[in-house]
């Protein structure tokens, strides 16, 4: 199978678990005076995604029992976005050559 099928299957694959985002880690305060949090360590941590959306950043809670395929989501979309760029830097490639060999043949 060649690079460009290869991508495209791993596309498909892939399509149904992507998260565009990144995953935070939150650590707060109770607000209770007498708990240890008020004076040192925060509880936490507590996941959330990350992204954009309507032009403004977007927290969305991520329970720590769906923890792992948010992590798997967010990983198959960096992995998308970086072989999309590679892809885009191949044809962009191919586009000079093929420019090139055209004023060479004038």
């Amino acid at each position: 199978m060649n690079k460009r099928r290869q991508w495209l299957h791993d596309l498909v694959e892939a399509a149904d678990r992507m998260l565009w985002g990144s995953l935070v880690a939150v650590y707060r305060k109770c607000g209770k005076p007498t708990c240890h949090c008020a004076t040192g360590e925060k509880h936490g941590p507590v996941w959330y995604l990350s992204s954009r959306d309507e032009g403004r950043t977007r927290m969305w809670f991520v329970p720590s029992a769906q923890l792992e395929a948010a992590r798997q989501g967010v990983k198959a979309f960096h992995r998308y976005r970086e072989r999309g760029q590679r892809l885009a830097a191949e044809n962009l490639a191919q586009l000079k050559r093929e420019r090139a060999r055209g004023r060479r043949g004038r």
